[in-house]
């Protein structure tokens, strides 16, 4: 009974330091190679069509189209408009919290 035990431990063990060894990888074709130093090349080419990015030539946009006229927002904030809406909001704010 020993022995058929020991076989079987040693036979398990065998087999666990089969599995963890490292397996070979064959190169496959177009797919990334390694070197001698361990170093991954791809072989792989990537083709950028350039031209798919670049703007379609025909339109032509004015600058002014694309212009925003400063004055079209112009705020005016001074010390007495400032105080008035604080405490307007304030009161309003006072009023909702009651």
């Amino acid at each position: 009974m020993k022995k058929h035990l020991i076989l079987i431990l040693l036979a398990v063990s065998f087999a666990c330091v089969l599995s963890a060894q490292q397996a070979v990888d064959s190169p496959q074709a177009g797919g990334p190679t390694m070197t001698r130093d361990g170093i991954v090349v791809d072989t792989e080419e990537i083709v950028i069509e350039v031209r798919s990015f670049a703007p379609v030539s025909g339109i032509y946009k004015a600058k002014q189209d694309t212009f925003m006229a400063s004055g079209k927002y112009r705020f005016l904030l001074d010390d007495q408009t400032v105080k008035d809406k604080s405490e307007l909001l304030l009161n309003k704010w006072l009023k909702e919290s009651k």
